[in-house]
Order: C-alpha cells, then sequence, then structure tokens
C-alpha cells in the first residue's frame, strides 16, 4: 500500500472512530436509568415498553426518509440535524410528569435518531472506500462497537451515579452530550463527494421520493439484505424487552440504589466488548460467516431463556446474562459487516434505513406484547418467551448464505 495512501485511510478511520465514540459517549447516560425514571413517575411496565414502542414506531415511519435525505443532502447534515432534534427531546423530557408528554418526547427523539441512523456509519465507510480501502471490514466493525461501548459504558455509570440524586438530572448530561457531538460532528464528518451534497433545497422533496422508492426497491430485490433485515427484526422484537426490564429487576431485587445499575452495565458492557474483541481475532471466510452468527444467536437464546428461569436468584441471573452478552457483543460487528458489504455507496444510507425499518417495527410489536406479558405473568418468564423468539432468526441467517453458482457447485463435487 502506497505511504500517502495509507496515511488516508489511517486519518479517516481516526475520525470515524472519534465521532462513532462521542456519539456513543451522549447516548450512555440514560442507558439502566431510562426505565427505572418511567417507573419512578407512575408508568407500569406496559407503559414503559409503550414508550419505547412509540419510538420505534417513529423509527419506522421516518428511517428510510431520513436515511434518503442523508444519501442527497450529505450525512454531516443529517448528523447536525438529528443531534440537535435529540438535544431538544431530552430536554421536554426532564420537564416531563405525564405518559402523553412522555410519548411526545419520545417522538421527536425518534425523529432526531433517524436523521443520525446510518449517517455516520455511510460517511465512514464510504470516505475508506473512496481512499481505497480494501477486505471485509469486520475488524472496522469490531472496533468500532468496542468504541460505542466504553463511551455508552462511561456515561451510563455517570448517569447511574447522578440519577441517585435526581432521577431526570442525566436528561440534562444526555442533551449536553448530544450538543457536543454535533459541534464534534461538524468539526469532522468532512470528505464527503460532492454528488452527496450538491443537490439544491428545492429539489430536495422529489431526490427523497426517489432515494426512497430506488432503495426499497432494491432491498426488496436483493435476497441477502431482505433476510437480514428480517432476522433483525425478528432479533430486536426478542432483546429490546431484555433491555428495558434488566434495570428494573436489578433495581427491585437489589435496592442498594440506582449506582448499582451503572456498575451491572457496566460489566454486561465488558462482556459486549469481549464478544466483540473475539470477533475481530477470528479467522474467517464469507461462506462461515452465517453458520457462525447462527451459532452465536442459538447460545444467546439458550442464555436468555436460562435468565428466565432463575429470575428470582439475581446473582445467578447476572452470570448468565454475562455469558449471553459475550454473544451478543460478538453478533454485532459480524452482522453490521455482512450487511454493509451488500451495499453500494450511493444507496448506503438509505439501505441501512430500509434494515432498520423493519427492526424498528420488530422492536414495537415485540415490546408491546413484551410489556402485557410482564405485567401478568412477570419479567421471568417474559425473558423465557424471548429466548424463544430469538431462536427464529437462525433460519434467516442461513438463508442469507450466498449461493453457488452452477460452476461453483460443479467444482465442489468433482
Amino acid at each position: 500500500m502506497a505511504p500517502e495512501r495509507s496515511k488516508s485511510l489511517r486519518a479517516i478511520t481516526r475520525r470515524y472512530y472519534s465521532v462513532s465514540a462521542v456519539y456513543s459517549f451522549a447516548g450512555g447516560f440514560l442507558f439502566g436509568v431510562y426505565p427505572i425514571f418511567l417507573r419512578a413517575r407512575g408508568l407500569t411496565q406496559f407503559q414503559v415498553n409503550s414508550v419505547l414502542a412509540v419510538f420505534f414506531v417513529v423509527l419506522f415511519l421516518t428511517d428510510v426518509p431520513t436515511g434518503a435525505f442523508a444519501d442527497a443532502m450529505g450525512r454531516r447534515r443529517s448528523f447536525l440535524m438529528g443531534s440537535m432534534l435529540r438535544v431538544s427531546a431530552f430536554i421536554v423530557y426532564f420537564f416531563a410528569h405525564h405518559y402523553a408528554i412522555f410519548l411526545i418526547a419520545e417522538s421527536l427523539d425518534g425523529v432526531g435518531t433517524t436523521f443520525c441512523n446510518g449517517a455516520i456509519d455511510a460517511w465512514g465507510v464510504d470516505s475508506l472506500d473512496d481512499a481505497g480501502f480494501e477486505g471485509i471490514k469486520d475488524r472496522l466493525f469490531s472496533r468500532i462497537a468496542q468504541l460505542s461501548s466504553a463511551g455508552f459504558m462511561i456515561s451510563a455509570m455517570i448517569g447511574a451515579y447522578v440519577a441517585d440524586i435526581n432521577i431526570a438530572y442525566p436528561w440534562l448530561l444526555g442533551a449536553s452530550g448530544w450538543a457536543v457531538s454535533a459541534l464534534v460532528g461538524a468539526y469532522l464528518m468532512r470528505g464527503e463527494k460532492p454528488r452527496a451534497i450538491h443537490v439544491a433545497w428545492s429539489r430536495m422533496p422529489a431526490e427523497i421520493v426517489r432515494q426512497v422508492g430506488d432503495g426499497m426497491r432494491n432491498g426488496f430485490a436483493a435476497r441477502t439484505v431482505m433476510m437480514l433485515s428480517v432476522a433483525g427484526a425478528i432479533q430486536i422484537a426478542a432483546l429490546a424487552p431484555y433491555w428495558l426490564e434488566w434495570p428494573i429487576m436489578f433495581n427491585e431485587n437489589l435496592r442498594v440504589g440506582v449506582w448499582i445499575i451503572g456498575w451491572i452495565y457496566c460489566g454486561l458492557t465488558v462482556a459486549r466488548m469481549i464478544g466483540a474483541e473475539l470477533a475481530a481475532r477470528m479467522a474467517m471466510d464469507e461462506s462461515a460467516r452465517a453458520a457462525r452468527i447462527c451459532l452465536f444467536v442459538g447460545a444467546a437464546a439458550v442464555l436468555l431463556f436460562v435468565a428466565g428461569v432463575f429470575g428470582s436468584r439475581p446473582m445467578i441471573v447476572l452470570g448468565v446474562l454475562f455469558v449471553m452478552n459475550l454473544f451478543t457483543g460478538a453478533l454485532q460487528p459480524l452482522i453490521q459487516s455482512w450487511f454493509n458489504e451488500q451495499i453500494e455507496a450511493g444507496q448506503r444510507a438509505t439501505l441501512l434505513s430500509f434494515s432498520s425499518t423493519f427492526q424498528t417495527m420488530g422492536g414495537a410489536v415485540g415490546l408491546l406484547f413484551a410489556g402485557r406479558i410482564a405485567d401478568t405473568a412477570g419479567i421471568p418468564f417474559q425473558w423465557q418467551t424471548g429466548g424463544l423468539i430469538l431462536l427464529c432468526t437462525i433460519p434467516f441467517y442461513l438463508a442469507a448464505r450466498p449461493r453457488l453458482a452452477p460452476a461453483a457447485v460443479a467444482a465442489s463435487t468433482n
């Protein structure tokens, strides 16, 4: 590799890592505290889940159009707009005391998230490809996952200790974090090709409609993209309720203060970071990826079911969830890399949003059903149900495997 090309790739990679880390840090203050805050403001588990379900529905309705906006008007502009919307949403949350206001704030945050969703990855991956990056990106996305987890972990710990002072203060920290994230993105997310940013504002609606139409047609037409999107929907439906329920479960069982949730979150995050590192170090070719993902998904599903079985014994549950997070941490970079390899630069943000659309609808449906199950049968039983649902992703990951051409099949049988 030429020295100048190598230097350019390193510089882009550092900027990509930096924006991802700051964005993750900004979003972590509420991790773990979020469901406890809603319960403290008088919401039932179904209402808690329904607030996040509204977030997913908003993502479903706006993800593809805002992804098309990012492709048409520039990923940097999209990221800045989304960050400022999230600042506004967090400020509204800080003052909210009624269920309807929570829904309004969550809707505003959902729109902001869709403007950011995929913009960082689309900008970073396209910049690397334009600079001559070669090979699969499993290691790259593993590092991104680790940096994101580290950012979440640090801010989650801060948020948990601040929540012991006032359960609403983490929202102010989050608003400040999104503002800083916008400033960092404005400075570092540069170097987009002119094709992505030279679209007149007057032509933007027509351009977005064209991008949405092309993205949806291409998404449904591409078998691998479609199968990975459906698998992602089922996976989020199974795991999204667990994300909201484990902080409530441990907070009610341990009764030592909200700060303990920060430490537990850090432990589970370390497990995901270890899993991501193991995924980066695994030697693997394209043909083995689907089988390995299925193995990891199956293990995570069994462990979530087991955590539900031992729901009344929090220390056993904590150990089981730690191991489960090893597998889910390894899954993220493998799936993310696999999906990004299926799409072209010109529609990367749109097709990333296409996949997110499936995931958000899966999450919304899963949250509503899980909230009702948790209120009537308890969180442990809901986790057992979630484990069974998670197993249903395996056929779709297997169906996403690349099909051998006739010549390749003939060659393999000789």
